[in-house]
């Protein structure tokens, strides 16, 4: 028969309602097979239990007494708010138990004194009590229950306050009392933390007891699976009260939890493990507040996740002691002598470091063994020292030991490397460092103050507060885009593409896990199934939106994929917007907190106001992210690139001049050749040279944003520029169709053929020329001669002339095609390419 045991911590016992709870869930297990339960005491009762046994060791009857009356009157609530058919016999139960109870604070208070093994039989009041109260309220669900101490059949040792169980008879003895009872069809619900002594005396098992009791019970009887239920929905990446944003991890292995353990993690201590570890039992750490949550599964698995890290611990009132001397170097049992001396003292070690030559051995105690630390290791070596073989013991305190966990560190290249990054850049210094062989745990000692800003960074580093998804992203290229209209599709399919090229550049295996449209999203953290990927291409191809795609988010806001995704632990996230969205400058400020690189061919985020796009670039800085958006201005040709080499070569630029629209050089050659600008226009948006808005290339408006990104990215403009401004053609009405459009178009379309003959009439060519020069932009039409560069521009070419200190005489041009789905699709890839670069 299946079996399972549930252990409930003291939070999930607190009053009759958190008892209730636990009932209902060890019911809802008997109907998967056995169950055992095990109990701490209520919610505080302990240090209640402590309290008494202290003021009756001092002597104080009137305070021992208020304490045992409090207990008992405690327990009669929670009986009585439990509302069972044998309250009655149970309170019979709790009050012989009480009994019991003040009977030995009598006896403490006789004699004065409170030894461990009476200490350990006061405190056992708390576990007794709670295991009859629980297994009462199994009982009114109509399920048999009985309650059982664990001091009459787990089998420990004689040192109270910290038993360790007599292995080999404890588990014969566990099998042989608790088998019978279950198999007679009892819900058993016993007390955890307790044991026997040989002499039959009550003692406790320590910290992380109850654990130990339920797992050592769960290895005994050979158990499906073990469930902690506690207050805290599974083991976190960090402690929430350092770190905010820690999270609950779903999978962990034995060898973790038990160095988080160590490291400060008080789900699930150590010892804990080890009964269930050989055995290959599963332990899951649940929230009994939220039993819906899957909390966190501890088995031997290796879940090799996004990230080699999973968890940070901390461990404060810590100590480094430091023998150091060059006489040490080669001499044989130095290191024996230094532990052997703390070993004497009963002195533990928690981190060890020693430097190659020797001449240094650097170890971590508790901080409050400091001083007998160091006079044990100076007794050791007083001849030493006073020869100068040793030349010096130093004592730092105050000092906290950080560890980051995950058995994925031996499988990746520079964690140790991120680590200690992660502390520099915040400047911390880390005072001593330890790694063993197995890659589980990197540890450091650093300043007791430095140990929260310590836990965030390498929190941050390893953005542990994300959801992990299942895989090694080390080589992964994640990517989301935003607006799937023909530029997003054509990109999409380039990226499909050029995949393998990335791969063997990069070595990065680039993936699409997002795209939304202004109604719908599509998102996987491992990118999008093929089939999906295809049936949004298929849908936007036809005017459809993403909410007919299976899987899709219906939101009309993209900031909402942005949300989504961020939740997850991508790899080298990039958010390309391929939109013309006038909203998504906050988008890209979240994006890039958030820790996505940029790339956009949308230009209305870059040309708003100058303190919106001196707002991205401050963003980007703090964030250490990649703002790219050549394909703003030139659409496939090299431009921003072309650019900013210039400037890091220490090449100010002078002026910026040319044609930085394809859409109105194609406008203007055709007119040249004859055809009416109406029915040009109406063509050059047929083939997708035009913005979804034609309007806003034929007034210059789409010149003038290229122009502001280029003179703001270049330094020639500060926002204190003035504007010349002047549209190809006067304002036309309302329009909702290309026909209607046309029709009012046609009035212009005498007037631009005049003024283009006149010009050729003089040997002049008419072209939209935009010019930046400092603090002033000029942008309209312009007559050129006919055989300058300008003039020479055919079909959809543009050009950009760049007037520097080193290209004076004569400036550096870059021509080539500036409109076309295609080759906008291209510019964008070609800034995905220069993050791979950067980031592989």
């Amino acid at each position: 028969m299946p079996m399972e045991v549930h252990k409930f911590g003291g939070t999930s016992l607190a009053d009759a309602t958190c008892i209730r709870r636990c009932a209902d869930l060890l019911v809802k297990a008997r109907l998967r097979g056995a169950v055992v339960g095990v109990t701490s005491a209520v919610g505080g009762l302990t240090d209640e239990l402590l309290s008494a046994a202290a003021a009756a060791s001092k002597g104080n009857r009137d305070g021992c007494r208020q304490a045992a009356d409090a207990i008992r009157k405690r327990h009669q609530q929670i009986l009585a708010d439990l509302s069972v058919s044998d309250a009655e016999s149970v309170d019979g139960e709790l009050a012989a138990l009480h009994d019991q109870f003040t009977r030995q604070l009598e006896g403490v208070l006789a004699v004065g004194e409170l030894t461990e093994r009476t200490r350990d039989a006061i405190v056992s009041l708390g576990e007794k009590s709670a295991a009859r109260l629980t297994a009462a309220a199994v009982r009114s669900l109509g399920k048999k229950a009985r309650a059982i101490d664990a001091d009459t059949f787990l089998e420990t040792d004689g040192c109270h306050g910290e038993a360790m169980p007599l292995h080999g008879v404890a588990e014969r003895t566990m099998e042989a009392t608790l088998r019978p009872l279950l198999e007679a069809g009892n819900i058993l619900v016993t007390t955890g933390f307790l044991g026997q002594a040989p002499d039959g005396s009550t003692t406790t098992l320590g910290r992380g007891g109850s654990d130990y009791s339920a797992t050592l019970i769960a290895g005994a009887l050979s158990a499906d699976q073990v469930v902690i239920w506690t207050d805290v929905d599974g083991i976190y990446t960090s402690d929430p009260r350092i770190a905010p944003e820690a999270r609950s991890v779903p999978q962990m292995n034995f060898r973790e939890a038990a160095e988080l353990s160590f490291y400060g993690a008080k789900v699930l201590h150590q010892r804990s493990i080890i009964p269930v570890a050989s055995r290959g039992i599963p332990v899951i750490v649940r929230s009994s507040m939220q039993p819906d949550l899957p909390g966190t599964r501890v088995d031997g698995q290796f879940t090799r996740g996004s990230h080699p890290v999973k968890a940070i611990g901390a461990v404060r009132g810590q100590a480094l002691v430091s023998v150091e001397g060059k006489g040490m170097a080669g001499v044989p049992g130095i290191a024996a002598r230094v532990f052997g001396a703390l070993a004497a003292e009963s002195i533990s070690v928690t981190m060890i470091c020693q430097s190659s030559s020797e001449s240094t051995i650097c170890l971590a105690i508790p901080g409050n063994e400091a001083l007998r630390a160091e006079i044990a290791l100076k007794r050791e070596f007083h001849t030493d020292l006073s020869h100068g073989d040793v030349e010096e013991i130093l004592v730092q305190r105050r000092v906290s030991l950080l560890a980051a966990v995950g058995l994925g560190m031996a499988h990746t290249v520079g964690v140790a490397a991120r680590v200690c990054q992660s502390l520099a850049q915040r400047r911390i210094n880390i005072l001593a460092l330890a790694q063993g062989s197995s890659e589980l745990n990197i540890s450091l000692a650093v300043d007791e103050k430095d140990t929260d800003a310590a836990v965030r960074g390498i929190h941050d580093e390893f953005d542990l507060q994300r959801l992990d998804t299942g895989e090694d992203t080390t080589r992964r290229f994640d990517l989301m885009i935003l607006g799937l209209g023909s530029i997003g599709r054509a990109l999409a399919e380039l990226l499909q593409e050029r995949s393998e090229h990335i791969q063997r550049r990069f070595g990065l295996n680039v993936r699409l896990v997002a795209v939304c449209d202004r109604k719908a999203f599509l998102f996987h953290p491992r990118g999008l199934p093929e089939e999906t990927f295809q049936a949004a291409l298929r849908c936007k191809a036809d005017g459809r939106s993403l909410t007919e795609v299976e899987g899709a988010v219906a939101s009309d806001d993209p900031a909402e994929m942005l949300r989504h995704a961020a939740q997850y632990r991508l790899a080298r996230p990039v958010l390309i917007d391929t939109s013309d969205s006038k909203t998504n400058h906050g988008i890209f400020l979240d994006a890039m907190r958030a820790g996505f690189d940029v790339v956009t061919a949308n230009k209305n985020p870059l040309a708003g106001s100058m303190e919106s796009y001196q707002q991205l670039w401050q963003v980007a800085h703090d964030h250490r992210r990649m703002l790219k958006a050549e394909a703003t201005v030139g659409a496939g040709l090299p431009t921003i690139d072309s650019m900013e080499n210039l400037l890091s070569a220490g090449d100010p630029l002078l002026k910026i001049e040319g044609c930085l629209s394809g859409t109105l050089s194609y406008l203007l050659d055709q007119v040249s050749q004859g055809q009416p600008f109406s029915e040009a226009l109406r063509e050059a948006a047929r083939v997708g040279y035009t913005e979804p808005d034609p309007m806003v290339d034929v007034s210059g408006g789409d010149v003038a944003r290229k122009g502001l990104i280029l003179g703001r990215w270049s330094g020639l403009l500060d926002g204190t520029e003035t504007v010349q401004h002047e549209g190809l053609i006067g304002e036309v009405g309302p329009w909702k169709t290309m026909d209607e459009l046309v029709a009012q178009l046609r009035v212009f379309d005498e007037p631009l053929a005049q003024r283009f003959r006149r010009a050729k009439e003089n040997g002049l060519a008419l072209r939209f020329v935009a010019r930046v020069e400092p603090s002033k932009v000029f942008i309209g039409p312009t007559e050129v001669p006919l055989e300058s560069p300008l003039g020479s521009l055919q079909g959809t070419d543009n050009m950009m002339v760049f007037t520097t200190q080193r290209y004076h005489e004569q400036p550096l041009a870059i021509t080539g095609p500036g409109a076309g789905v295609d080759v906008t699709a291209a510019g964008v890839l070609s800034d995905v390419l220069r993050i791979a670069a950067e980031r592989s």
